[in-house]
Order: structure tokens, then C-alpha cells, then sequence
């Protein structure tokens, strides 16, 4: 059976879309990593700095920097977790939310780009697609060099 180079695409489609999705960032105020980090909060709120690092894909200190403009733009707040005391948890503000849904048109933008010659159900097999390949990763046991996965 002949290579089909996947890795190949993927880095390649990543690196294409990399400008775009930079440009769009830049344009809300945000840092690609800021915006990652935005998102991941939305979808799970009340997670400490390393938990959101890791469904960030980031390692701990890189969100440190990265959290606390957020936190000073008051677009996360940082709060106690009235079930252990030690643990601070990472909320999104609602200035945060705002922030995310201005720029969401302009995401979806580019995530068009990448599925613009592609019919509505050849769009959504894509999206299951990468899903499935995304859990078969998550699924497969350690991760190389000991990192986490995001789900963890």
C-alpha cells in the first residue's frame, strides 16, 4: 500500500492556515495562544493554569505569560476553588465571551477557507474525520517525551 504522507498534509494544511488564523487574532487584541486559551475556557470552565495548559497544548510556565494579560484585561478572572483551598480555577469573564464572539465570524472565515471546495457533507465526514483521528491519538497510550494529553 502506497504512503499517503498524512503527517505531511497535516503539518502542511497547519502551516497554511497559520497566517490566516494569526492575522484574525491579532486583529481582536489576542495572541494566538491568548485565543486557544479563551476557547478551551469557554468549553471548560473552572480549570487551574496547568490543566488549561494542557488542553492548550502548552507547557505550564508559557501559560503563566499567557493567562495573565488575560487576567489583567479582565477578560479571565482567577478564583478559589471553594473545594480545596489551595487551587486557584480559571474563569471566562464576560467581557472574555464578548471578546470571543466579535471575533467569531472571523474565524469561521477561515475555517471556511479550509473546506471551501468541499459540499456540506463532505464538510461534516471531515469534521468527524479529524475527530476520530484526534481520539485514536488521545487513545493510543503514552504520549512520546511523557506529555499529557489535553484530555488528561
Amino acid at each position: 500500500m502506497e504512503s499517503t504522507n498524512f503527517t505531511y498534509v497535516i503539518k502542511q494544511v497547519e502551516l497554511a492556515l497559520r497566517p490566516y488564523f494569526n492575522e484574525v487574532c491579532v486583529s481582536a487584541g489576542l495572541t494566538p495562544a491568548q485565543y486557544t486559551a479563551l476557547t478551551v475556557l469557554e468549553r471548560r470552565p473552572g480549570l487551574t493554569s496547568s490543566e488549561l495548559a494542557r488542553r492548550s497544548f502548552v507547557r505550564a510556565q508559557t501559560m503563566a505569560a499567557t493567562i495573565e494579560p488575560l487576567l489583567a484585561d479582565g477578560l479571565v478572572r482567577r478564583e478559589q476553588d471553594p473545594t480545596h483551598r489551595r487551587r486557584m480555577l480559571l474563569d471566562l469573564t464576560p467581557l472574555g465571551a464578548e471578546r470571543l464572539k466579535a471575533v467569531a465570524p472571523r474565524i469561521r472565515a477561515v475555517e471556511n477557507l479550509i473546506v471551501a471546495e468541499l459540499d456540506e457533507d463532505a464538510r461534516q465526514n471531515f469534521a468527524r474525520y479529524l475527530r476520530s483521528a484526534r481520539h485514536s491519538l488521545d487513545t493510543s497510550g503514552p504520549r512520546p517525551s511523557g506529555r499529557k494529553r489535553a484530555t488528561d
